[in-house]
Protein backbone atom coordinates (compact mmCIF):
# COMPACT_ATOMS: atom_id res chain seq x y z
CA UNK A 1 0.00 0.00 0.00
CA UNK A 2 2.79 2.42 0.92
CA UNK A 3 4.75 1.43 -2.19
CA UNK A 4 1.69 1.98 -4.38
CA UNK A 5 1.12 5.41 -2.84
CA UNK A 6 4.73 6.38 -3.51
CA UNK A 7 4.38 5.36 -7.15
CA UNK A 8 1.18 7.39 -7.45
CA UNK A 9 2.87 10.45 -5.99
CA UNK A 10 5.81 10.01 -8.34
CA UNK A 11 3.48 9.57 -11.32
CA UNK A 12 1.55 12.71 -10.33
CA UNK A 13 4.77 14.72 -9.99
CA UNK A 14 6.00 13.52 -13.39
CA UNK A 15 2.63 14.25 -14.98
CA UNK A 16 2.57 17.78 -13.55
CA UNK A 17 6.15 18.40 -14.70
CA UNK A 18 5.39 17.18 -18.23
CA UNK A 19 2.24 19.30 -18.29
CA UNK A 20 4.24 22.39 -17.28
CA UNK A 21 6.83 21.70 -19.97
CA UNK A 22 4.12 21.31 -22.62
CA UNK A 23 2.54 24.59 -21.51
CA UNK A 24 5.92 26.32 -21.70
CA UNK A 25 6.52 24.98 -25.21
CA UNK A 26 3.09 26.22 -26.31
CA UNK A 27 3.74 29.61 -24.72
CA UNK A 28 7.13 29.87 -26.39
CA UNK A 29 5.60 29.20 -29.80
CA UNK A 30 2.84 31.75 -29.16
CA UNK A 31 5.41 34.30 -28.01
CA UNK A 32 7.63 33.77 -31.06
CA UNK A 33 4.75 33.91 -33.55
CA UNK A 34 3.39 37.10 -32.00
CA UNK A 35 6.89 38.63 -32.05
CA UNK A 36 7.25 38.18 -35.82
CA UNK A 37 5.90 41.65 -36.73
CA UNK A 38 8.75 43.07 -34.52
CA UNK A 39 6.61 45.99 -33.34
CA UNK A 40 4.52 43.54 -31.30
CA UNK A 41 7.45 42.17 -29.28
CA UNK A 42 6.47 44.25 -26.25
CA UNK A 43 2.84 43.10 -26.24
CA UNK A 44 3.89 39.48 -26.83
CA UNK A 45 6.39 39.59 -23.95
CA UNK A 46 3.81 41.12 -21.63
CA UNK A 47 1.36 38.36 -22.53
CA UNK A 48 4.05 35.74 -21.90
CA UNK A 49 4.73 37.13 -18.42
CA UNK A 50 1.02 37.41 -17.69
CA UNK A 51 0.78 33.62 -17.93
CA UNK A 52 4.19 32.84 -16.42
CA UNK A 53 3.61 34.92 -13.29
CA UNK A 54 0.49 32.85 -12.70
CA UNK A 55 2.17 29.59 -13.63
CA UNK A 56 4.83 29.90 -10.91
CA UNK A 57 1.99 30.34 -8.41
CA UNK A 58 -0.01 27.45 -9.93
CA UNK A 59 -2.78 29.86 -10.90
CA UNK A 60 -2.69 29.48 -14.69
CA UNK A 61 -5.91 28.72 -16.52
CA UNK A 62 -6.36 28.38 -20.26
CA UNK A 63 -2.98 29.13 -21.84
CA UNK A 64 -4.14 30.28 -25.27
CA UNK A 65 -7.12 32.29 -24.06
CA UNK A 66 -5.10 33.94 -21.28
CA UNK A 67 -2.21 34.79 -23.60
CA UNK A 68 -4.34 36.50 -26.24
CA UNK A 69 -6.47 38.25 -23.61
CA UNK A 70 -3.33 39.78 -22.04
CA UNK A 71 -1.91 40.54 -25.50
CA UNK A 72 -5.03 42.50 -26.46
CA UNK A 73 -5.49 44.30 -23.13
CA UNK A 74 -1.87 45.46 -22.87
CA UNK A 75 -1.14 45.96 -26.57
CA UNK A 76 -1.07 49.77 -26.66
CA UNK A 77 0.98 50.35 -23.51
CA UNK A 78 3.42 47.50 -24.19
CA UNK A 79 3.95 48.59 -27.80
CA UNK A 80 4.69 52.18 -26.81
CA UNK A 81 7.19 50.99 -24.21
CA UNK A 82 8.81 48.59 -26.70
CA UNK A 83 9.26 51.36 -29.28
CA UNK A 84 10.70 53.63 -26.57
CA UNK A 85 13.16 50.93 -25.45
CA UNK A 86 14.16 50.18 -29.05
CA UNK A 87 14.89 53.87 -29.66
CA UNK A 88 16.91 54.13 -26.44
CA UNK A 89 18.94 51.04 -27.36
CA UNK A 90 19.78 52.53 -30.77
CA UNK A 91 20.94 55.76 -29.11
CA UNK A 92 22.91 53.75 -26.52
CA UNK A 93 24.64 51.68 -29.21
CA UNK A 94 25.65 54.76 -31.20
CA UNK A 95 26.97 56.54 -28.11
CA UNK A 96 28.80 53.43 -26.89
CA UNK A 97 30.60 53.05 -30.20
CA UNK A 98 31.41 56.76 -30.27
CA UNK A 99 32.88 56.47 -26.77
CA UNK A 100 35.01 53.59 -28.00
CA UNK A 101 36.52 55.82 -30.65
CA UNK A 102 37.76 58.29 -28.05
CA UNK A 103 41.47 57.99 -27.32
CA UNK A 104 43.10 56.88 -24.08
CA UNK A 105 41.53 57.16 -20.66
CA UNK A 106 38.52 59.14 -21.87
CA UNK A 107 37.46 56.31 -24.14
CA UNK A 108 37.75 53.75 -21.34
CA UNK A 109 35.83 55.91 -18.86
CA UNK A 110 33.03 56.74 -21.26
CA UNK A 111 32.68 53.12 -22.31
CA UNK A 112 32.44 52.10 -18.66
CA UNK A 113 29.79 54.78 -18.13
CA UNK A 114 27.74 53.56 -21.08
CA UNK A 115 28.06 49.95 -19.92
CA UNK A 116 26.55 51.04 -16.61
CA UNK A 117 23.77 52.88 -18.43
CA UNK A 118 23.20 49.77 -20.55
CA UNK A 119 22.85 47.69 -17.38
CA UNK A 120 20.23 50.12 -16.04
CA UNK A 121 18.36 50.22 -19.35
CA UNK A 122 18.28 46.42 -19.62
CA UNK A 123 17.17 46.12 -16.00
CA UNK A 124 14.30 48.58 -16.44
CA UNK A 125 13.21 46.73 -19.58
CA UNK A 126 13.29 43.37 -17.79
CA UNK A 127 10.99 44.75 -15.07
CA UNK A 128 8.71 46.88 -17.27
CA UNK A 129 6.84 44.16 -19.16
CA UNK A 130 6.17 41.90 -16.14
CA UNK A 131 4.97 44.98 -14.23
CA UNK A 132 2.61 45.77 -17.10
CA UNK A 133 1.40 42.17 -17.09
CA UNK A 134 0.76 42.16 -13.35
CA UNK A 135 -0.43 45.68 -12.49
CA UNK A 136 -2.62 48.43 -13.93
CA UNK A 137 -0.57 51.60 -14.18
CA UNK A 138 0.38 54.37 -16.59
CA UNK A 139 3.50 54.02 -18.72
CA UNK A 140 5.29 56.66 -16.66
CA UNK A 141 4.42 54.97 -13.36
CA UNK A 142 5.43 51.56 -14.71
CA UNK A 143 8.83 52.81 -15.86
CA UNK A 144 9.30 54.66 -12.57
CA UNK A 145 8.53 51.50 -10.61
CA UNK A 146 10.87 49.51 -12.85
CA UNK A 147 13.68 51.96 -12.13
CA UNK A 148 12.98 51.87 -8.40
CA UNK A 149 13.04 48.07 -8.38
CA UNK A 150 16.29 48.07 -10.36
CA UNK A 151 17.99 49.85 -7.47
CA UNK A 152 15.94 48.66 -4.48
CA UNK A 153 16.17 44.98 -5.45
CA UNK A 154 19.66 45.10 -6.91
CA UNK A 155 20.67 41.47 -6.12
CA UNK A 156 17.55 40.17 -7.91
CA UNK A 157 18.11 42.67 -10.71
CA UNK A 158 21.69 41.53 -11.16
CA UNK A 159 20.61 37.88 -11.19
CA UNK A 160 18.00 38.41 -13.93
CA UNK A 161 20.40 40.48 -16.04
CA UNK A 162 23.11 37.83 -15.69
CA UNK A 163 20.68 35.09 -16.72
CA UNK A 164 19.54 37.01 -19.81
CA UNK A 165 23.03 38.09 -20.90
CA UNK A 166 24.63 34.71 -20.18
CA UNK A 167 22.01 32.82 -22.21
CA UNK A 168 22.37 35.16 -25.20
CA UNK A 169 26.17 35.13 -25.10
CA UNK A 170 26.25 31.35 -24.76
CA UNK A 171 23.92 31.05 -27.75
CA UNK A 172 26.16 33.26 -29.88
CA UNK A 173 29.50 31.99 -28.55
CA UNK A 174 30.42 30.05 -31.69
CA UNK A 175 28.84 28.17 -34.58
CA UNK A 176 28.37 24.98 -32.56
CA UNK A 177 26.58 26.66 -29.66
CA UNK A 178 24.50 28.71 -32.09
CA UNK A 179 23.33 25.62 -33.99
CA UNK A 180 22.50 23.95 -30.67
CA UNK A 181 20.74 27.05 -29.30
CA UNK A 182 18.47 27.76 -32.29
CA UNK A 183 16.15 24.74 -31.80
CA UNK A 184 16.09 25.39 -28.05
CA UNK A 185 15.05 29.01 -28.61
CA UNK A 186 12.38 27.89 -31.07
CA UNK A 187 11.10 25.26 -28.67
CA UNK A 188 11.31 26.67 -25.15
CA UNK A 189 14.05 29.29 -24.79
CA UNK A 190 12.01 32.46 -24.29
CA UNK A 191 9.43 30.89 -22.01
CA UNK A 192 12.16 29.21 -19.93
CA UNK A 193 13.86 32.55 -19.25
CA UNK A 194 10.47 34.10 -18.43
CA UNK A 195 9.76 31.19 -16.07
CA UNK A 196 13.07 31.66 -14.22
CA UNK A 197 12.52 35.42 -14.02
CA UNK A 198 8.96 34.91 -12.80
CA UNK A 199 10.20 32.89 -9.83
CA UNK A 200 12.52 35.77 -8.97
CA UNK A 201 9.80 38.37 -9.58
CA UNK A 202 7.47 36.61 -7.12
CA UNK A 203 9.77 37.84 -4.36
CA UNK A 204 10.42 41.22 -5.94
CA UNK A 205 6.75 42.11 -6.43
CA UNK A 206 5.91 41.58 -2.77
CA UNK A 207 6.87 45.24 -2.32
CA UNK A 208 3.75 46.18 -4.32
CA UNK A 209 1.29 43.70 -2.86
CA UNK A 210 -1.47 45.61 -1.14
CA UNK A 211 0.08 48.94 -2.12
CA UNK A 212 -2.56 51.61 -2.40
CA UNK A 213 -3.19 52.93 -5.89
CA UNK A 214 -1.79 49.90 -7.64
CA UNK A 215 -4.22 47.34 -8.99
CA UNK A 216 -3.44 43.79 -10.01
CA UNK A 217 -4.52 42.65 -13.43
CA UNK A 218 -5.38 39.31 -15.00
CA UNK A 219 -6.80 37.85 -11.82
Amino acid sequence: MVTEMRFNLADNAITRALSKICDMVCLNILWLVCCIPIVTIGASTTALYSIMLKMVKNEEGYIFRGFFKAFKENFKQSTIMWILFAALWIVWWLDYNFAGSLPGTFGVLFRALFLLLGFVLLSVMIYAFPLTARYVNSIGATLKNALILTVAKLPYTFLMVVVAVAVVLASLWNTVTFMFAVPLWLLIGGSLIAWVNSWILRRVFTVFEGKEGTEETNQ
